[in-house]
C-alpha cells in the first residue's frame, strides 16, 4: 500500500503576457480548470499506473469538491476525504517565456487531528506527505514503512531532527542542492533532485551521489510541463514499493513523467480541461 497525504486544489491555469506589477491589470486567458495539488496529482498517477494507493486529502461540500471527487473516481483512486469549509483553489500564472507562478489559498482548513484521524495508526506502507505545516507533515507520515517528502523541507527537517527515508525535489527548487550533512541528520536513505530533460542526481546512503539520464521528449510531443514532478514521484514510489533499487525507481519515474508531458494538465487524462479559447478576459 502507498499512502499519499496532502492538500488538494482546483487549479485555474492562466496564460499571461507577463506578471503584473503592483496595481497593474493584465489581460490573460484561462487555459483550464482541473484537479491539482502535488498530493492529488501524485496519487492519481499512481492509480493510473495500477498501484495500490490511497489518498488522504481535503475537500469542501461545493461544486469544486464535486469536481475533485469525480476526477478521482475517474482514475479509480481511493480517497479518504477530510471535510473543510471550502475546496481550496490555486491560481497558476504562466507568463510568455517565463516560469509559472502559483498562488494557493485554503479557507478555514480542517484541524490537524481531523486529518490524522482519517490517516489512522495502522502501517501505511510507503507514505508521501505533502502538508505545508511541518508538524502535520511529520505526524502524517509517522506510520509509514518508508517515509517520503519534498526535498525543499530537508534543511528544516535536519535542524529539527525529523526522520525521513526519501526526499524528492527538483534542482531548480533546490538551488543549493542537498548537503550530505543534512541527509545524515535526517537518517535519509535516498535523495533525488531532478533536472528536466537532463535527468538528475540521486543520493543513496553508503554510495553517495550519482547522475541518471533520461531520454528527452521530442519538442513536437511536449504539451505541458505542469505536473511532471508529481508524476515522476509517482513512478519512483511505485517502483520502490515493488522492490526496485533507486536508479530503477528514477527510470520508472521518468517513464511516468513522459506520459504527463504529452498531455495538457497535471492530472492523468487532462481531467477538467477547459475547452480551448474558453475563459478569455
Amino acid at each position: 500500500m502507498i499512502t499519499i497525504t496532502g492538500p488538494s486544489y482546483l487549479d485555474v491555469l492562466m496564460r499571461v503576457p507577463h506578471l503584473a506589477a503592483e496595481g497593474e491589470k493584465v489581460r490573460g486567458q484561462v487555459v483550464r480548470e482541473s484537479p491539482g495539488g502535488g498530493a492529488m496529482n501524485t496519487a492519481a498517477w499512481l492509480a493510473r499506473e495500477g498501484a495500490n494507493v490511497r489518498l488522504v486529502t481535503t475537500r469542501g461540500a461545493d461544486s469544486e469538491g464535486d469536481m475533485l471527487a469525480a476526477a478521482c473516481e475517474g482514475v479509480g483512486l481511493h480517497v479518504g476525504w477530510v471535510p473543510c469549509q471550502r475546496t481550496a483553489r490555486a491560481l497558476v500564472l504562466v507568463p510568455t517565456g517565463g516560469e509559472r507562478t502559483i498562488y494557493t489559498g485554503h479557507l478555514h482548513p480542517p484541524r490537524d487531528q481531523e486529518i490524522l484521524d482519517v490517516i489512522g495508526t495502522d502501517d501505511t506502507g510507503i507514505t508521501w506527505s505533502a502538508w505545508r505545516h511541518t508538524e502535520l507533515r511529520v505526524a502524517a507520515a509517522a506510520h509509514g514503512s518508508v517515509r517520503a517528502t519534498d526535498a525543499r523541507a530537508l534543511e528544516e527537517d535536519a535542524a529539527a531532527g525529523h526522520r525521513w527515508d526519501l526526499y524528492i525535489g527538483s534542482a531548480s527548487e533546490n538551488p543549493a542542492g542537498a548537503s550530505e550533512a543534512d541527509l545524515d541528520a535526517t537518517g535519509a536513505r535516498w535523495c533525488i533532485l531532478t533536472d528536466g530533460a537532463r535527468g538528475g542526481r540521486v543520493w543513496e546512503r553508503g554510495t553517495g551521489w550519482r547522475t541518471y539520464e533520461v531520454t528527452p521528449l521530442p519538442a513536437d510531443e511536449l504539451a505541458d510541463t505542469c505536473g511532471a514532478g508529481d508524476s515522476f514521484a509517482a513512478g519512483v514510489l511505485m517502483a520502490l514499493d515493488e522492490g526496485a533499487d533507486i536508479l530503477q525507481a528514477c527510470a520508472r519515474g521518468a517513464k511516468v513523467a513522459r506520459h504527463c508531458l504529452r498531455q495538457v494538465g497535471s492530472f492523468p487524462g487532462g481531467a477538467g480541461v477547459t475547452p480551448a479559447g474558453a475563459g478569455a478576459r
